[in-house]
């Protein structure tokens, strides 16, 4: 008798899992049937970014409202980054010139700093800025860059200073897509490529417009 309530017991465990396995992958799978582009790509289920408190290049509070009411691309970085950042910018400038003059659906570009000790809102400004004029630059404290990272999946962390006091971020190069409604909807993985990336943002507005 115990022997059958353990094994019903292991069933029923076996099955919860993967219920909540399958629960997560449901809209992904559907998506890829329709696209199989957006394999890898759509959040399983779309995560409203909320509690969190920033502020622009230019001095200006920033919160989950202005994430809403358009398409975004967040980018976690730091203008000191020797390769991965100043590409990956390179690479978002482009990529709104391009989809401006194909008259698509221009996401808005934010660049979150992961060195608030040595970028400033002049600094960040002007770095975000080379890589095009729409960019926008966004910096806080630890604390109120963490909930924001965690709730994207953003995992970064500096290395021990040298001597000089100069240290490095590792961080991802990952892109995060943020919908019209303030919520995580996909992620663009590396490696970028600006043709590739239109499609892709092309693809996910199109899923999301389908509700």
């Amino acid at each position: 008798m115990r022997q059958k309530v353990f094994v019903i017991g292991v069933l029923l465990a076996v099955g919860l899992t993967g219920v909540l396995l399958i629960r997560g992958t449901v809209l992904r799978d559907a998506a890829v049937q329709t696209d199989p582009t957006l394999l890898g790509t759509l959040w399983p289920e779309p995560r409203p970014l909320t509690g969190f408190l920033l502020s622009d290049h230019r001095g200006q509070a920033f919160t989950e409202e202005q994430l809403k009411g358009q398409w975004s691309l967040v980018f976690f970085g730091y203008t000191s980054c020797p390769d991965i950042c100043p590409i990956t910018m390179a690479i978002l400038g482009h990529l709104v010139s391009q989809m401006q003059e194909q008259q698509l659906t221009v996401p808005r570009v934010f660049m979150v700093s992961l060195d608030p000790e040595r970028d400033d809102a002049d600094k960040l400004g002007q770095y975000v800025g080379y890589f095009g004029d729409d960019l926008v630059g966004l910096r806080g404290s630890p604390d109120q860059l963490d909930p924001l990272a965690r709730q994207i999946g953003a995992v970064y962390e500096r290395s021990t200073p040298d001597e000089q006091g100069n240290y490095d971020i590792a961080h991802s190069a990952s892109v995060f897509v943020v919908d019209p409604l303030g919520r995580l909807y996909a992620v663009l993985s590396p490696p970028h490529e600006v043709s590739a990336m239109v499609s892709k943002l092309v693809a996910i507005q199109r899923h999301f417009e389908r509700g």
